[in-house]
């Protein structure tokens, strides 16, 4: 049978009939309601995991409280991070288990969630810790159907004992070269859930970068991945943004359409114009760190903002329309402006603090190792970590020598921020060279083997070894490893910012979340102590100027503070005390003092 010539050569008749196949529907339709969602798919004794990028799906785990609160139903709750959001489904005792690289509150400053410890001390809770990048890896192995993951992170530390134990991690004979190779079991949530900044009728979902833990959840999971989206738009706007689609419908058992739906986080937007995103509601999680303070206070939180609403369209009337309107105000990226008349009297008149001569002194220490050359980018931290790392490549980049600064969520090559000091800030989030994920920058650009990153970081404990405690003292869940681990494991060199006590500089950590391969300096508010011979022990190599006080006063003191026998170098340097244009960067980038005080 052949074709006839006239009707085959006919192209507004091939254009008809392709018109025709597209203008079929691209799938299933699987819009539901939140309500309904919940309802359907989760199921008591589930894996629930929610994540899938910055934008977290916070409206999805308050339905999943309001409709399982006192029915004891035993979930296992899988996040990147477990923080001040999730307090309440841990007191409301919905779950037994916590999968997560960090267990803690975060928002403003880090620290132990009195919720969590308790549950980890009274046993009702079991918390599974893990780094960032090795539970990105797990979900990579569950979504690529493989029996593990190699991973170059964990080897050398008490969580990958821990999670021998379990036999989630192994360590196994690498066919390909001498070293054993450390691996991770599949992590396959029953239930995942991610918040996208739009989705069309069919479930294809597009997500914000930078993309954090990313879309290997939704390919991971068991039985059911459940959408929330800002908005539900239409197949020409999919297919205008096909390059920002991360998850395909068919993937998707339900796409609900609810806006503000990772509130109280933040919804980075400035990928898609059309759909706007919004910044962190800092008073909101404040209100909820202080009411994780004490278990009646949550409880009354919980009433009010989760049983409270009986929908999330309940919880954004109780929010107000002012209230939201003026959190969308604050996304612009030069809206420090306009809260800076207020900020800079205070900040100005404000008495220099141990933490803002600390943080300058790692600035300064920093830099000198910029200046080397040899290192390419910088990762760093919360805290003054971060407020160090921002200095040094602001006050490089002021010299025209330009180190990017890095975040392991995805952001690459960032200026932060005036005036808000905290590390994921929406401000912080556009603009910058690149918006990525965790797999990229901890697993490739930190811990790659043409890596020169250096990290910066904090920690509860650090030992003469340089070894790092974030996960756990005597009777006391602390706040997890987040990234720590991945760039201990893989980065250049690790410099430790650390309060110099004998309760944080000790012979031995309790428990070894980062191992000290990496780390090479340590800098506290008193001085400065450095590896000789990049593996050696540490020696006190610089002391911070003080008034009153003799270069042989302070080195005493450092030595007295220390909780092991701290050598001290021959030529020990005196630093000269902080100067104007110094404090200066450092209250202008954080000028209420959260992590300055």
């Amino acid at each position: 049978m052949t074709v006839d010539p006239m009707t085959f050569a006919d192209t507004d008749a091939i254009a008809a009939r392709w018109a025709s196949f597209e203008a079929q529907p691209a799938g299933i339709d699987r819009v539901a309601t939140l309500k309904d969602a919940v309802a359907r798919h989760v199921r008591p004794g589930d894996t629930l995991y929610f994540g899938g990028s910055m934008a977290r799906p916070n409206a999805a785990m308050f339905e999943v409280a309001r409709q399982f609160w006192s029915r004891d139903p035993g979930f296992t709750l899988a996040a990147p991070a477990i923080a001040n959001q999730h307090a309440p489904l841990i007191r409301a005792g919905l779950v037994k288990k916590v999968i997560a690289s960090i267990h803690a509150l975060t928002f403003p400053t880090p620290a132990p969630h009195p919720v969590y410890v308790q549950a980890a001390r009274d046993g009702s809770v079991t918390f599974e810790s893990w780094s960032l990048l090795t539970l990105k890896q797990r979900l990579m192995a569950a979504a690529l159907g493989l029996p593990f993951m190699p991973t170059g992170s964990l080897t050398g530390s008490d969580m990958a004992a821990e999670l021998a134990a379990t036999a989630q991690v192994a360590t196994l004979d690498n066919p390909f070269g001498d070293e054993p190779a450390t691996v991770v079991a599949p992590l396959a949530p029953d239930v995942t859930f991610v918040h996208a900044l739009a989705a069309d009728r069919f479930g294809n979902a597009i997500i914000c970068p930078p993309f954090y833990d990313g879309a290997w959840a939704a390919f991971a999971a068991r039985r059911a991945v459940i959408i929330t989206a800002e908005r539900i738009v239409g197949d020409d706007f999919i297919s205008r943004y096909s390059h920002q689609v991360q998850i395909p419908g068919h993937c998707v058992a339900a796409v609900c359409e609810v806006p503000l739906g990772g509130h109280p986080n933040s919804l980075p937007g400035d990928a898609v114009p059309e759909v706007p995103g919004y910044p962190d509601d800092y008073a909101f999680l404040e209100d909820l760190r202080h009411a994780g303070k004490t278990p009646e206070a949550l409880d009354r939180w919980s009433q009010e903002w989760i049983l409270g609403c009986d929908s999330h369209e309940a919880y954004l009337a109780k929010l107000g329309a002012d209230r939201l309107h003026a959190l969308r105000g604050r996304r612009a990226k030069d809206g420090w402006r306009l809260e800076w008349p207020e900020l800079a009297g205070p900040a100005a008149a404000r008495v220099s603090s141990e933490n803002e001569r600390h943080a300058i002194l790692a600035a300064r220490v920093l830099r000198k190792r910029l200046r080397s050359g040899e290192l390419s980018c910088i990762l760093a931290g919360l805290g003054i970590s971060s407020l160090a790392a921002w200095m040094a490549s602001l006050l490089e980049r002021q010299d025209g020598h330009n180190v990017p600064l890095m975040v392991e969520a995805g952001m690459f090559g960032y200026v932060p921020s005036p005036a808000d000091p905290f590390l994921f800030n929406y401000r912080n989030m556009s603009g910058g060279l690149m918006e990525t994920d965790a797999l990229t920058t901890l697993g490739v650009l930190t811990g790659g083997p043409r890596n020169r990153a250096v990290g910066v970081l904090g920690a509860a404990q650090v030992d003469r070894a340089g070894n790092l405690n974030t996960s756990k003292l005597p009777d006391m869940l602390l706040t997890g490893s987040g990234g720590a681990n991945d760039i201990g494991s893989g980065a250049s060199e690790v410099l430790v910012t650390m309060a110099h006590s004998p309760r944080r500089l000790v012979e031995a950590v309790h428990f070894i979340t980062t191992p000290g391969r990496a780390v090479r300096t340590i800098v506290t508010e008193l001085g400065v102590l450095e590896r000789r011979g990049g593996d050696g022990e540490f020696e006190l190599s610089r002391v911070l100027a003080r008034d009153g006080h003799s270069k042989a006063d302070l080195i005493a003191l450092a030595v007295a503070r220390t909780g092991w026998a701290l050598a001290v170098a021959e030529d020990v340097r005196l630093e000269p005390a902080p100067e104007a244009e110094e404090i200066s960067l450092a209250r202008q980038l954080d000028p209420k003092g959260l992590f300055l005080g």
